[in-house]
């Protein structure tokens, strides 16, 4: 089964542990601290998600094919929700990932990396 789908791609090389994934975080719209020292919150209408995904190291082709797929600042994205046992589409922004090449005598190879998905908007 897929964590994590875009546009019909299955994403895989997903470590051990290198899924997480936050649900219903409340929305925090404005935060203002108030002169007796408490916190007053205004939130938004929906919780939203936020997903950590870590992939092992792959080759230039496999690499070169994740970054077609991460290349906008925002997208539709389907995931697997443990919390409600069921994939779910909702729109993302990106966190594209900072990477290094590791050195080989036929192919480069891209170390482990890690993308960062925060939802924006109000899901489905």
């Amino acid at each position: 089964m897929a964590l994590l789908i875009h546009n019909g791609f299955e994403f895989g090389h997903i470590l051990k542990g290198g899924y997480i994934i936050t649900e219903d975080i409340p929305d925090i719209i404005s935060e203002q601290t108030m002169a007796d020292g408490s916190i007053r919150r205004n939130y938004g209408k929906s919780d939203k998600t936020k997903i950590k995904v870590k992939f092992s190291q792959t080759n230039k082709t496999i690499f070169k094919e994740y970054m077609q797929h991460l290349n906008k600042h925002e997208d539709f994205f389907t995931y697997y929700s443990p919390k409600k046992d069921e994939m779910i589409t909702k729109r993302f922004a990106i966190t594209p990932p900072t990477t290094s090449v590791l050195l080989s005598i036929k192919d480069n190879r891209y170390e482990e990396f890690e993308i960062e998905l925060s939802q924006v908007g109000e899901g489905d």
